[in-house]
């Protein structure tokens, strides 16, 4: 009987529209991490938007398999939108009920689940009978937005499409401006070859109007202005973000981008450092920070280098690096702590062992990258990279060298890590030609090159560029 009455029940459950049944979970997601956000913008964000992010943490909760924690934050949803009565309240509730309705279904309390489908069934009848019906498709298309928005920056395109319907109910809507432009931003960050960068840019500047609140609108805005080389007026919009929201770790964040951007190095690390106070165990935070001390042990190369060439002392130069380097490890070993699955995080830390001379945690780590199960083509092509220049520049063994700039090539996605190691070969084939012409090494090198479909390599020029304005984009 009960199985008669859970196919039953999960029929009419496949019908509701709720967060069980819009594919959040189309591809692998971090619950702890997700979770951490959610509670970051339960903080900081319009109380008008807190149920959409209690409902999140009720579905996050339920893929735990903590139930009761689930319920008691539907719960907190349903005692935000009474509290902010308004037309679309019946809306928001009948989305809260199939969220109960599923949560127990997995909970195996078939009669509840039936109540709760039952309401949702009821309140949604109610509204399509009556000049309400635009309402309630606006909350599903802007519910379903958010949460596509909010639960994986992949669903981007998703959730631009939701907002785009909505918008359609309500244009002048604040809250699903913001929301669209939000979504256009990031589709331009993970496609920038193949949309316009300017896109978002006017969407960005028309939420602004409509909503002066919004911090993280005004910081988006802002990093759109750099893109477009007018860095004083982003500059003044980090700045009045950040006076209104200074411990917002979202948005500090996206302050330190700007500034790291700007050569700004010392305040994206200052601005990064608060945020890892307030968030100690985010992955992403800590991977920023070792950019920015990246960053930073590049320019104090490049200073050290010009005080040799003037025959000045490097010696204050040598110790601010070597700090530099162990601030950076440091705070690589905490993102791969905290994400065990950040592929870019532990390339990088190799890579910043190997600077240390602590060539056998650089190769460990390469294995290991080498071995996991989610590393992308891009990334394998990344990873080679990094370790053909760590043999080529730490160990000084050539051959090791040429073997993973030959992996690299072999993998014909057309990144700039190909580019790189395309040009890295013809320099070691040229050399190697030059010292001794009657060895076929080099020869055979440039002959692997060319038989490597060297059509692409053009491409990778978009590849940097995609690369100068997203350094620290998981996706």
């Amino acid at each position: 009987m009960s199985d008669i009455l859970k196919n039953s029940l999960k029929s009419r459950l496949l019908k509701i529209q709720c967060h069980f049944t819009w594919n959040l979970l189309e591809e692998e997601v971090d619950i702890g991490i997700m979770e951490i956000k959610l509670y970051d913008q339960i903080q900081f964000l319009n109380p008008e938007r807190k149920y959409r992010l209690y409902n999140l943490l009720a579905y996050t909760n339920h893929l735990r398999g903590d139930y009761e924690e689930a319920i008691a934050y539907l719960q907190k949803a349903e005692e935000q939108i009474q509290e902010i009565q308004s037309d679309t309240t019946d809306a928001r509730r009948a989305i809260i009920y199939g969220n109960y309705a599923w949560m127990f279904y997995h909970m195996n309390h078939f009669i509840k689940g039936y109540t709760y489908v039952k309401k949702a069934q009821e309140t949604c009848k109610n509204l399509e009978s009556s000049q309400r019906q635009n309402i309630l498709l606006f909350e599903i298309y802007s519910e379903q937005g958010f949460s596509l928005l909010a639960f994986n920056g992949r669903h981007s395109e998703r959730a631009k499409d939701c907002f785009q319907r909505a918008l359609g109910l309500d244009p002048e809507n604040p809250e699903l401006n913001s929301s669209y432009a939000i979504a256009v931003f990031r589709l331009e960050g993970y496609n920038c070859l193949k949309k316009p960068l300017d896109e978002s840019f006017l969407l960005l500047k028309r939420a602004a109007e409509l909503n002066p609140q919004d911090t993280v609108i005004k910081v988006l805005l802002g990093l759109k202005y750099q893109d477009f080389n007018n860095s004083k007026e982003g500059l003044l919009l980090i700045e009045e973000a950040l006076r209104a929201t200074p411990e917002f770790p979202y948005l500090l964040r996206y302050v330190a981008k700007f500034y790291r951007r700007a050569g700004m190095t010392d305040e994206a690390i200052i601005v990064l450092n608060e945020a890892v106070r307030l968030n100690p165990t985010s992955s992403h935070l800590n991977h920023q920070l070792a950019l920015c001390y990246k960053k930073k042990i590049l320019a104090l190369k490049d200073s050290a280098r010009k005080a040799k060439l003037q025959f000045q002392s490097t010696r204050t130069y040598t110790q601010e690096i070597i700090e530099a380097v162990s601030c950076a490890t440091v705070h690589l070993e905490k993102a791969v702590e905290y994400k065990k699955t950040f592929v870019i995080a532990y390339i990088a830390l190799a890579s910043m062992y190997g600077r240390a001379n602590q060539y056998e945690k650089a190769e460990e780590i390469y294995h290991k990258v080498l071995h996991m199960d989610n590393v992308t083509q891009e990334q394998k092509q990344e990873l080679h990279l990094n370790w053909a220049n760590h043999e080529l520049y730490r160990r000084n063994w050539e051959p090791e060298a040429i073997r993973h700039c030959k992996a690299v090539i072999k993998i014909k996605c057309p990144t700039v890590f190909r580019g790189y190691a395309i040009k890295q070969c013809k320099i070691l084939a040229e050399e190697m030609i030059s010292k001794n012409p009657s060895d076929n090494t080099g020869n055979d090198l440039l002959d692997f090159i060319h038989q490597h479909d060297e059509k692409n390599i053009a491409e990778t020029d978009n590849y940097y560029q995609a690369l100068q304005l997203e350094p620290d984009n998981e996706e």
